[in-house]
């Protein structure tokens, strides 16, 4: 090896060690950003765009109207609840100028479940005669941009669990906290403004970020005459950090009208729904010069936001979002049904409408899918990503669950005690199929030239094909293998019965007719077994020899592409409609080696306990003598436990990699999971080890020939290699 090509390498190495490790723990990460993307090839970093569903709720009583605006919405015990300012303007009472209506008003609605408003009669202040409204006692010098929310803070004292910020119009340049004991009466918490720098005169956001333990302020600055964002932070709502610019990585300025940033209870982000104002502009139709566009961006700390320049959320076909100062975004995201079975939510936003040049304000709830904000995405020709490296931690103890009940799968059943013979079965154990079932073996894809298989079954129906083992390979030119028997629907049409096992390459070896009628008049228990042995099939029946292939032409290894072989059922579209096993099985085994007649025979006759070394022998034997019911236990340990299990659209495990991530009927993922000094897969996490996923799913638990729990690579430092064909994954995390 060159001195050269050593450094090299070393000089490699050396930048895989040095690079930045991230700790995720259990918590979600969102691609959002590309702060954790080390590579992308033929893929890319896609912002999606809400869904735009209902208006939820008109701004149409006499003390609202045309000019309503700043919405916050925030969960306060079992309703939503949401503050907006009333405000109506006219243009053409008086020719050539613009007065208000009405003053504006501090305003509070409703809602059990972020789709249906209401208006609470709060009686609590007057207008045209009457208190029965929901206007909040808010003085008019405060009213424009008072926004509220509820405190989090576990130290808040109970009077003042509710909080708010307004700007003084008599005052620029400075901003005043408000607090309440039940969101409804308000006082001034000071005399004196609380942040001062800033223009305010916009939607001025303050919160309880939990994640930071402070309160955070999001608050307009314009110092460049752009209008711009500025935050601060406080430990105690009164005394707060000078207001710095927000800055982005984009480099870029753009006028943001309001910012609606929030922290996201789903991850450990900071997300931002700007209105990217653009001024100068004068809609065909118009009076107001201005228009605009929803806007996203996210933080992780904060106060460097990665800001998508597209628009999120465009005008589009509805006139009313291109009048001046629309597409505001209230303040708050709800989780709310998607109406789809399976009881799965969406994300919930609010914009506004009809602003100014319309009769009245409107807002319109758009949806997402949950975490669907930005996502990965390659198109059919494929891409790759590469996260940068990272580690993660098992799920707390606290937070481990059994896993959930499939509706897709039928159960299996372990018999045990005294009523199973012994004579009959290998042990006081024995697998029960009462209704159609599958099982999955793992590391069963590639099991060489040199196999058995073999069972023992008992109470076998007729009228059907009864599946033992399956197998099959579904690329071009491919191959099926399958171990079954057929009993006619009565013995008198013996010739329709047969046994068969048959591997396409090289034909098939059947036993049937009046000879297999006969043989199954002797007892209800059979035991079955098949070898190939270089191409050269042998079935057994009760450990005799009754029938084999012809010399085959080609020596090819029983391996594959599909999945691993399926016991008691077939592989599309043959399986649960005509093909079940239902009965009793014993000994079910699969052996990486050709075994000789003589073994057969005191397979058939002794079990496969007193049979084989179970220590050295390769392949998996379930002899239902194990404590644990189900799934099936691996008795031999050669190389590895194999214990079959269900093909779940739920794979299992204690701390599982799992992805939000939405792929095409003909698109797939699949994820390779590298050591992060050396960059190379970790054995049996590599994208050929990995099961194809094909699926939409909110939490979609990654699994690797059937294996889905990485608990043991907690706390090592991993890269994780995606590979997408028309898909998109938004989001994922280590948990269960």
């Amino acid at each position: 090896m060159s001195k050269f090509y050593l450094l090299a390498v070393l000089l490699i190495f050396s930048s895989f060690l040095q690079a930045e490790i991230t700790n995720l723990g259990n918590k979600r990460e969102l691609f959002v950003d590309t702060r954790m993307i080390e590579k992308i090839n033929n893929a890319e970093l896609k912002l999606h765009s809400p869904v735009e569903r209902e208006i939820v709720f008109p701004l149409n009583q006499p003390h609202e109207g045309n000019c309503s605006c700043y919405f916050a919405i925030f969960k306060d015990g079992s309703k939503y609840r949401m503050y907006y300012n009333g405000g109506h303007f006219t243009q053409w009472d008086i020719i050539g100028t613009a007065r208000k209506k009405h003053p504006e008003f501090t305003c509070l609605a409703e809602s059990s479940d972020g789709i249906h408003w209401t208006r609470p009669v709060l009686n609590l202040v007057e207008f045209n005669g009457s208190k029965a409204n929901n206007i909040i006692p808010v003085p008019p010098r405060w009213t424009h941009c008072f926004t509220p929310f509820k405190d989090s803070n576990p130290d808040c004292r109970p009077e003042e669990r509710y909080k708010a910020v307004a700007f003084d119009h008599g005052t620029p340049g400075k901003l005043f906290g408000f607090v309440s004991p039940d969101g409804l009466h308000w006082k001034l918490i000071s005399d004196k403004p609380i942040i001062t720098g800033g223009s305010f005169d916009s939607q001025n956001l303050v919160f309880y970020d939990n994640e930071r333990k402070l309160y955070v302020a999001y608050y307009r600055k314009s110092p460049k005459k752009i209008r711009g964002i500025a935050t601060a932070t406080s430990k105690d709502f009164i005394n707060w950090t000078g207001g710095e610019m927000l800055s982005y990585d984009n480099g870029k300025d753009e006028n943001f009208y309001t910012n609606a940033i929030i922290r996201y209870n789903r991850a450990p982000y900071l997300l931002g729904f700007p209105m990217l104002f653009r001024d100068g502009r004068l809609y065909p139709g118009n009076l107001g010069i201005g228009v605009g566009d929803g806007g996203f961006m996210s933080s992780r700390d904060g106060k460097n936001f990665h800001l998508f320049e597209e628009a999120f959320l465009r005008p589009g076909l509805n006139r009313e979002r291109w009048f001046n100062r629309c597409n505001y975004a209230s303040w708050g995201i709800i989780e709310t049904p998607t109406g789809i079975p399976g009881g799965n939510k969406e994300l919930s936003l609010y914009y506004s409408e009809g602003y100014f040049e319309g009769r009245e304000v409107n807002i319109r709830r758009c949806t997402l899918r949950m975490d669907g904000f930005a996502s990965i995405h390659a198109n059919m020709k494929k891409g790759t990503v590469l996260t940068k490296p990272l580690t993660f931690s098992v799920t707390p103890k606290d937070q481990v669950k059994a896993p959930p009940k499939d509706p897709h799968l039928k159960p299996l059943t372990i018999d045990r005690g005294p009523s199973i013979r012994k004579i009959t079965h290998f042990g006081n154990g024995v697998f029960r199929a009462s209704k159609p079932t599958i099982l999955e073996i793992p590391e069963t894809r590639d099991l060489g030239k040199t196999v058995t298989f073999a069972l023992q079954t008992d109470y076998l129906s007729r009228g059907g094909e009864r599946r033992f083992f399956s197998s099959n390979d579904k690329q071009p030119g491919g191959w099926k293998a399958c171990f079954h028997i057929y009993l006619a629907p009565h013995k008198n049409l013996y010739k329709y019965s047969l046994v068969r096992f048959a591997f396409t390459p090289f034909g098939k070896a059947e036993f049937g007719g009046e000879a297999l009628e006969a043989e199954i008049a002797k007892q209800k228990n059979h035991h079955f077994a098949a070898t190939i042995d270089h191409g050269k099939i042998k079935l057994y029946m009760n450990g005799k020899l009754v029938a084999e292939n012809n010399i085959p032409r080609k020596d090819i290894a029983l391996k594959s592409s599909l999945g691993n072989i399926r016991f008691a059922n077939d592989y599309p579209p043959n399986g649960m409609v005509n093909s079940p096993f239902i009965g009793y099985a014993d000994d079910i085994l699969i052996l990486k080696r050709a075994m000789s007649a003589e073994e057969i025979k005191k397979l058939a006759g002794e079990g496969a306990e007193k049979t084989l070394d179970l220590s050295k022998e390769k392949g998996v034997l379930y002899t239902m003598e194990t404590e644990k019911a189900a799934p099936l236990i691996d008795r031999l340990a050669a190389d590895g436990r194999q214990d079959a299990f269900f093909p779940s659209r739920i794979p299992w495990g204690q701390t599982m990699l799992l992805l939000n991530c939405s792929t095409s009927a003909r698109g797939s993922i699949r994820v390779e999971l590298q050591d992060a000094a050396t960059g190379k897969a970790i054995p049996g996490y590599a994208l050929a080890d990995c099961d194809v996923i094909y699926d939409d799913s909110l939490d979609r638990a990654v699994s690797w020939k059937g294996r889905s729990d990485v608990s043991h690579l907690a706390g090592k430092p991993i890269r994780i290699l995606y590979e997408l064909q028309d898909a998109d994954i938004f989001a994922y995390r280590f948990g269960q």
